[in-house]
C-alpha cells in the first residue's frame, strides 16, 4: 500500500467553451461585429483554452503534492443543450479524478452543477474568474455536492492540499499490535477512539489488528514454521539475508550518532524489531502503526526480549508511516495529517503547560522536576522565565523533523531501559530554538480536530533513559491550550512549519469542528 506522502491530487482541468451556430447581437451576446461569427469565436474559445492551461500550469505543474491530468476541451453551442457525449467526454476516467477545476464563463454553470450531481467530485472554478464563479458553486452546494472557488490561487492550492489530506486518510489503513481485544491499548479513554466504525465512516480510515505475541514470536530468527502461537503457518522471521540487512542498517546508525548509550547488540534487537514490523506492514497492507505500551510490558517479553517499540515508531516516522507510541490510534492519523500537511517527520509524546511559581517555569511532572529543571541545560538563554510554555516528552524523535526529503539532523542513541536495553533516537531541540511547529490532534469520538502553533524554545533531557527526551515550546495562550487540550487528549504530535491553514480546510472538507488554541 502507498504511504500518504507518496500519494498526489488528481486535477482535471476542464474548459466549457461556447460557440455560436449563428451570426447575431442579443441580451448577452455584446461583441464588434467581426467577433460575433462562429469562425472567430471557436479560434478565441481554443486561444482561450490555452490561456487557461498555462494558467493551471503555471500555478501547479511544479507542486509535488498534485498532479494534473490530461486536461478536457468540450464546446455548449448557443441552443444551450446537453449532450451525453459531452459528460461522457468531460468524465473520462472519473475513478482517478480527484479535482474537476474548470474555467468558467457566462451560461455554462449548469453544466458544472451536473459534472459534480453526476460524478460525486468535488468541483472547483479556475482562481480570478469574473461573474460567475458565486452563482455557480452556490448551486453546487445548494444540491448537496461539493464545490470550491477562491479569488487567489494561492489559496485554491492551499485548498487542494486540504483535499489530498482527505484522500490520504481515506487510503489510511492502520496496523494496531493488540494483546486482548480489538482496540488496542490498555487506556481506551484517551489513545483509542471511541468507535472506529465511525473513524471509518468519517474519514475513510481501515483498522488492522495483529496480537503482540505474534509479533514477538516472529521477529526472533529461527524456524518460520515452528512459531509458538502460530505452529505450522509461514511466519515472517528474519532470513540471513534479512539479518545482514539489519546489522548494516544499525551500524549506520551508529555511524551517524553524535552520542551511543547503549551497546551495539542492544541496538541491533531494537533495528531487528523495526525491520520485523515492516514485514507485517507489507503483509496486512497497511501505512500507519501503533503498539502499545502498558499492555506489552504486562506480558514481561519487554524485558524479556530486551526491546521496546521506541525505536521502530522513530524509523517508522522518518520514512512517512506514521506510528505511535501508547497503542495511540488518534495520534498515528493526527501525524497522518501533520506529515502530509508540511512535508515534515513529527514527534508525539505527553503534552503538558509549564507552571509559574514567583514567575519562574516548572513542569509540574516528571522528567521535569523542580530539582531537575535548576540544573538542566535547557534554561540556556533564560527560557525558564519565559510565559506559556509547554512541553512534549516521550523517546521517538528521528532524523526527519526539518522535512523528510531533507539532510538529517544531528542525533544521538539512548537506551529506554535504565540497565541498558531498548534503544531510542535523541535530537538536540536546542538547535531549533526558534521554529515555528504546528500540532493537532483528533477527538476521541472522530467529531472535532485540535489545532495549535507554537515556537521552539528548547530542549532537555536528550541523554537520560526512558519516555524523558523533551521539547519546551511557548504558544500564545498556554491555559487556552490546556482548557481546549483536555477534549482531545494527552498526545498532542507536533510537526515543523505551519500548515494550521490545510489543516482547518481539511476538518471543513470532511465535516469535522475546528478548536484553534
Amino acid at each position: 500500500m502507498k504511504k500518504g506522502i507518496q500519494m498526489k491530487l488528481n486535477v482535471r482541468p476542464v474548459y466549457l467553451a461556447l460557440v455560436h451556430n449563428y451570426f447575431f447581437e442579443g441580451p448577452c451576446r455584446m461583441a464588434p461585429t467581426e467577433q460575433l461569427t462562429p469562425e472567430f469565436e471557436s479560434m478565441a474559445q481554443a486561444q482561450m483554452s490555452k490561456y487557461f492551461i498555462e494558467d493551471v500550469n503555471a500555478h501547479l505543474e511544479n507542486d509535488p503534492l498534485i498532479h494534473i491530468m490530461d486536461p478536457i476541451y468540450v464546446v455548449r453551442d448557443d441552443e444551450m443543450t446537453y449532450s451525453e457525449e459531452m459528460f461522457e467526454t468531460i468524465t473520462k476516467d472519473n475513478e482517478n479524478v480527484d479535482l474537476y477545476l474548470f474555467a468558467l464563463q457566462m451560461v455554462r454553470g449548469d453544466i458544472v452543477v451536473e459534472v459534480a450531481e453526476r460524478t460525486n467530485k468535488p468541483v472547483m472554478i479556475q482562481p480570478q474568474t469574473c461573474c460567475m464563479y458565486a452563482r455557480t458553486i452556490s448551486h453546487v452546494r445548494a444540491h448537496g455536492k461539493e464545490g470550491y472557488t477562491n479569488f487567489y490561487w494561492e489559496d485554491a492550492v492551499k485548498q487542494m492540499h486540504a483535499l489530498r489530506l482527505r484522500k490520504v486518510m481515506a487510503h489510511t489503513n492502520i496496523l494496531q499490535v493488540v494483546r486482548m481485544g480489538e482496540v488496542a491499548g490498555s487506556d481506551i479513554t484517551s489513545n483509542a477512539f471511541y468507535n472506529q466504525h465511525e473513524v471509518t465512516r468519517i474519514l475513510g480510515t481501515r483498522f488492522r489488528a495483529v496480537n503482540i505475541h505474534e509479533i514477538l514470536d516472529q521477529f526472533r530468527p529461527g524456524d518460520p514454521m515452528a512459531n509458538h502461537t502460530t505452529p505450522g503457518r509461514m511466519g515472517l522471521n528474519p532470513t540471513e539475508e534479512d539479518q545482514k540487512e539489519i546489522e548494516k542498517i544499525t551500524d549506520e546508525l551508529i555511524e551517524g550518532a553524535n552520542e551511543v548509550g547503549l551497546q551495539r547488540d542492544k541496538i541491533l534487537i531494537s533495528v531487528r524489531m523495526w525491520y520485523i514490523v515492516q514485514k507485517f506492514l507489507k503483509k496486512y497492507d497497511c501505512n500507519a502503526f501503533v503498539a502499545p505500551c502498558p499492555q506489552f510490558c504486562a506480558t514481561r517479553r519487554a524485558n524479556e526480549e530486551q526491546v521496546t517499540f521506541c525505536l521502530t515508531h522513530s524509523l517508522n516516522n522518518e520514512i512517512g508511516i506514521p506510528s505511535a507510541c501508547e497503542a495511540d490510534a488518534i495520534a498515528a492519523l493526527s501525524m497522518q495529517l501533520l506529515t502530509n500537511a508540511s512535508g515534515c517527520s513529527t514527534y508525539m509524546g505527553e503534552t503538558n503547560p509549564m507552571v509559574y511559581d514567583h514567575g519562574i517555569a516548572r513542569a509540574p511532572y516528571s522528567p521535569l522536576t523542580q530539582e531537575d529543571l535548576p540544573n538542566d541545560d535547557w534554561k540556556e538563554g533564560n527560557i525558564e522565565s519565559e510565559q506559556n510554555l509547554m512541553f512534549t516528552f516521550h523517546s521517538v524523535s528521528n532524523r526527519k523533523l526539518r522535512g523528510l526529503d531533507g539532510p538529517d539532523s544531528s542525533y544521538g542513541i539512548q537506551p529506554f531501559a535504565y540497565s541498558g536495553w531498548g534503544a531510542t533516537m535523541r535530537n538536540d531541540f536546542k538547535e531549533d530554538k526558534g521554529q515555528v511547529i504546528t500540532m493537532c490532534r483528533l477527538s476521541p469520538d472522530c467529531s472535532k480536530l485540535f489545532v495549535a502553533k507554537g515556537t521552539i524554545m528548547g530542549g532537555a533531557y536528550k541523554s537520560c533513559p526512558n519516555c524523558t527526551h523533551t521539547v519546551i515550546f511557548q504558544v500564545k495562550d498556554n491555559r487556552d491550550f490546556y482548557e481546549k487540550q483536555i477534549d482531545f487528549g494527552q498526545h498532542i504530535p507536533l510537526t515543523y512549519g505551519d500548515c494550521a491553514d490545510e489543516l482547518k480546510l481539511f476538518a471543513k472538507s470532511v465535516g469535522l469542528e475546528v478548536v484553534e488554541a
